[in-house]
């Protein structure tokens, strides 16, 4: 049979995780909760990682009634690399691998920078960097021990655009980026396959007092070329392409889900 055929019939299996165990980290936050949904409706088994033990208990519940996945919380800061690597220990205990990270967990260090108090700047800087870092890092013993692996960092459109009041969180997803570009190259040889992925605004808790504000929406619609905020389910098809044999040739790369965002 000729080699693009038989290729072109395995397509319908390239995008199937089944048998994959995906970690997400902020995976009760908006973007969190829809990847962990959209994974496991894939076939993902889950490892759901939050600050809050309570706050990860309904996200858990509900995959397992929803999708009949395997899935299980830990709550642990992502910057506490001992947290990280007990958890990455037991999760490579009990399944021997370890497929799929996607680092979710963020938060949003706003103001003006003469007024910006250096602790709020220095923490965007660590929960969004050092702790992608940190899960990449610990996640990635694994990974180059089975020579194989998916990792999905969230970037943000903020990472190569410069906003005023933004001199925390568009630095942290810049450094987000390189990052992933200078994991990519060290880790390529191990078959591990390291990207980002960066959204326009998605209206989550994380964002809502911007989105929610008439004027600063309106000014967002009228920067998207679509004409419209996106939604979390938008993300689906990106991820999980990301996450499966479909992006095997894909590694370094920043992927863009902004309706048009970065190209007006």
């Amino acid at each position: 049979m000729d080699e693009v055929v038989e290729a072109a019939r395995r397509v319908p299996s390239l995008f199937d995780l089944s048998g994959k165990l995906a970690v997400v980290t902020g995976a009760y936050g908006g973007l969190g909760r829809g990847v962990s949904m959209g994974l496991a409706a894939a076939g993902a088994d889950l490892a759901l990682v939050g600050r809050s033990g309570e706050k990860l208990e309904p996200l858990v519940g509900a995959i397992r009634s929803e999708f009949g996945r395997e899935v299980a919380g830990f709550a642990l800061d992502v910057t506490n690399e001992e947290q990280v690597a007990g958890m990455v220990d037991a999760l490579d205990r009990k399944h021997g691998h370890i497929d799929v990270l996607v680092t979710c967990a963020a938060v949003a260090a706003l103001g003006p920078a003469l007024e910006i108090p250096l602790d709020e700047w220095r923490r965007g800087i660590r929960v969004n960097v050092e702790g992608v870092f940190v899960c990449c890092r610990q996640v990635g013993r694994v990974m180059v021990r089975q020579r194989s692996g998916k990792i999905i960092n969230f970037s943000s459109v903020r990472g190569s655009q410069g906003r005023s009041q933004y001199t925390s969180y568009a630095p942290s997803k810049a450094a987000v980026n390189l990052l992933t570009k200078s994991l990519a190259c060290e880790w390529s040889e191990y078959g591990i396959n390291v990207n980002a992925l960066a959204p326009t605004f998605i209206r989550t808790p994380l964002n809502a007092a911007t989105v929610d504000d008439p004027e600063k929406r309106q000014a967002i619609l009228a920067r998207i070329p679509m004409g419209r905020l996106g939604q979390v389910w938008d993300l689906f098809g990106a991820v999980i392409f990301l996450a499966s044999a479909a992006s095997d040739f894909v590694t370094g790369t920043v992927l863009y889900v902004d309706g048009g965002w970065t190209a007006a």
